[in-house]
């Protein structure tokens, strides 16, 4: 599908260093541990040293695999973390176990670490009666639930697995911890956003959730200004955006996404004041 306002070029150096800088600042969802599971550490680096005609992507690549290039090019600028291996595939008789998203070199504590990468966008929905329960994708095919219960039972035990070891000879399982990086970006109905979100940080509140039905009725919304960016911006923010459009501009667009039962992510000005919704089908 070819949506007539979709623009800005997504590959280009401008649009990498946007959405780069949006992944790096984006909070973990975990203020520390959780499940057990212990947070990455990110050090700082200087932003402004960093070199992004060397982050190039040329093809086409889902969000997931785009981030997983932005955190390497994070461990490759930085001091503290050796990049050792990546995108491991563990294969036992031509049949995939898994994947290992990281293996890195702490060189502050001196020790190996698998790190497993999740980058996600969250809608709360208060449907459902546990809290974990709630965080559910914009387009409803995914959950924070069933993340965490794939990293606990699947992604975080392959590394001890006979088969991975055969894979990672060079690595001392002696020496060696698990962490995730797990950066989030929750969206809540005007009526839940301003709950109490623990043990989730509530820095990871990034806007708002509407169902369609609720946006074209509302006619609060109808002289207001509205960016609708590709799928890979999402991570960024308002400073790609090269031109406003009017509400009659973006509301053939949005329906589009609405009839295939996807949720567009909608960047809305009203006045100085820039807002993030999802609208829901």
């Amino acid at each position: 599908m070819i949506l007539k306002l979709q623009k800005i070029e997504t590959n280009s150096i401008e649009n990498l260093k946007e959405q780069f800088l949006g992944f790096y600042l984006t909070p973990s969802l975990f203020k520390d541990n959780f499940f057990d599971i212990e947070q990455f550490e990110f050090d700082e680096i200087n932003l402004d040293s960093l070199d992004f005609e060397k982050l190039q992507i040329h093809e086409k690549i889902p969000l997931g695999k785009r981030v997983e290039r932005f955190f390497e090019f994070y461990i490759l600028n930085s001091k503290r973390y050796d990049l050792m291996l990546k995108n491991i595939q563990i294969i036992k008789n031509k049949n995939t176990l898994g994947e290992i998203d990281f293996i890195l070199f702490d060189n502050k504590n001196q020790e190996y670490l698998h790190v497993e990468l999740i980058y996600k966008f969250y809608i709360y929905e208060d449907r459902f009666k546990k809290e974990l329960q709630r965080y559910i994708g914009p387009n409803k095919d995914d959950s924070l639930i069933k993340k965490l219960d794939k990293l606990k039972t699947k992604q975080l035990p392959l590394l001890y697995k006979d088969e991975a070891k055969e894979y990672l000879k060079d690595i001392d399982f002696n020496n060696i911890k698990q962490k995730i990086c797990f950066k989030a970006n929750l969206f809540f109905s005007n009526k839940n956003y301003n709950n109490n979100i623990e043990p989730f940080n509530k820095n990871c509140k990034k806007g708002l959730s509407l169902k369609y039905s609720d946006f074209i009725e509302d006619i609060n919304f109808k002289n207001l200004q509205y960016y609708v960016p590709h799928r890979f911006d999402w991570i960024s923010n308002e400073n790609i955006v090269k031109k406003w459009h009017s509400y009659k501009e973006i509301i053939d667009e949005i329906k589009q996404f609405i009839d295939l039962k996807k949720a567009p992510l909608l960047w809305i000005k009203d006045k100085n004041k820039i807002n993030q919704y999802f609208i829901l089908w």
